[in-house]
């Protein structure tokens, strides 16, 4: 994924760059040409005042005469000034471009035409039926800069674009981290779950194995049958849960306003040995999601074993589960909500569990826009605090 964003970010560089410098490059020219013709016009209008009135009331034969001199009087060598008649240049002046000129010339009044081939701005002034004034200004200078700048756009254009390549490959390093550490989790998950789905099914179909080849008497055959129920039951409850969290994933947490003391004595109905303690409050979440998260909390309490009681403690907003049990050490703590973790391997599969229950806690906590935390000590016990939103 890192390589194909850097290739295509760099591919847009080399298309965009390239052509954001044409279009300036071509601008700048225009505005320039522009700037260039304003100022011909307006030489061309004085010139053109100071020859009207040098062939007014003239002959023929005067005529050339004032056309014979133009060039000197008016003219520079960047600069052609020529007077026609009837389209055709006086006293030999010698004007390039004649198709172009033959158009510019039907012109009532005053026209321009840029010449590109000849670099050439050619204005012409009608001056009676039968005369028109021509200048002809040459604008190489103008291209002159427009090739400077085109071979300074391409210099840009390639720096901009190699520039563009490191930083698109810095960035699609950067962009691309979060896509291939989720990745890597995906694939963590998919490791674990696989791993957590053979024991219980290698030991079902031993089972099922044994039960086909041997003849067992009845008290092995009853516990054998046992053990198959609790892997079977195993894997229906890591089912169960993992269609809660894809559920959870997607689906948007109805809030009621409940009472924290009913839904706890709710919750605690299914167990035994549960002390419960505190005082009501009002509680605004999912009242079945809430009753779910203190039942994981608690059956994580027993399972931690212990000679004290599990205990529950209600507060305005969230409630407290501690046990006695074995308690875990500090790296346990921080991995305590991974999927499939378990701080008591041993423990945890004898007991059935599955390592999903605070990753589904946690997940509940999230959508009601809460927190959990875990205060632990080895051989001690372990509090689970929950504290939930209360701006809802």
């Amino acid at each position: 994924m890192r390589t194909k964003i850097a290739a295509a970010m760099t591919a847009l560089a080399l298309l965009l760059f390239p052509l954001g410098a044409m279009m300036i490059v071509s601008h700048s020219f225009d505005l320039t040409m522009e700037r260039e013709r304003a100022r011909a016009l307006s030489e061309e209008a004085a010139i053109a005042r100071a020859v009207s009135m040098e062939i007014a009331g003239k002959s023929r034969e005067e005529l050339y005469a004032v056309a014979s001199g133009l060039q000197a009087r008016y003219g520079s060598s960047a600069l052609t000034v020529a007077l026609l008649y009837r389209g055709a240049p006086m006293a030999g002046a010698q004007i390039g471009g004649a198709d172009a000129l033959e158009e510019l010339t039907n012109t009532a009044a005053r026209a321009t035409l840029l010449d590109g081939p000849s670099q050439t701005l050619y204005i012409a002034h009608r001056l009676s039926d039968d005369l028109a004034l021509l200048l002809a200004s040459d604008v190489s200078a103008v291209y002159a800069l427009r090739r400077e700048l085109d071979v300074w756009a391409g210099g840009l254009s390639l720096l901009g674009v190699l520039l563009c390549g490191v930083l698109s490959a810095l960035f699609s390093s950067w962009l691309a981290r979060p896509f291939k550490r989720l990745a890597q989790q995906r694939q963590e998950f998919i490791d674990a779950l696989a791993h957590e789905m053979r024991t219980p099914l290698t030991a079902i179909l031993g089972g099922v194995r044994l039960l086909e080849r041997a003849s067992l008497d009845e008290e092995r055959r009853t516990a054998l049958l046992s053990s198959m129920v609790r892997e079977t039951q195993r894997l229906t409850d890591m089912d169960e849960r993992l269609l809660m969290l894809t559920r959870l994933e997607h689906d948007t947490p109805e809030f009621t306003q409940f009472s924290s003391m009913e839904m706890a004595k709710e919750a605690l109905s299914v167990f035994e040995g549960v002390e419960l303690s505190g005082e009501d409050a009002l509680f605004t979440a999912e009242r079945e999601l809430t009753i779910l998260l203190m039942r994981n909390l608690v059956v994580n309490g027993k399972r931690a074993g212990g000679s004290e009681p599990v205990r529950v403690v209600l507060f305005e907003h969230g409630f407290s589960v501690t046990d006695g049990g074995c308690g875990m050490t500090a790296e346990q703590v921080a991995c305590a909500f991974e999927p499939f973790y378990k701080a008591d391997k041993s423990r945890t599969r004898a007991q059935g569990g599955a390592g999903l229950g605070l990753t589904l806690c946690r997940k509940i906590a999230q959508l009601h826009g809460g927190t959990l935390e875990i205060e632990s000590q080895l051989g001690r016990g372990t509090r689970v605090v929950y504290h939930f939103d209360t701006s809802r």
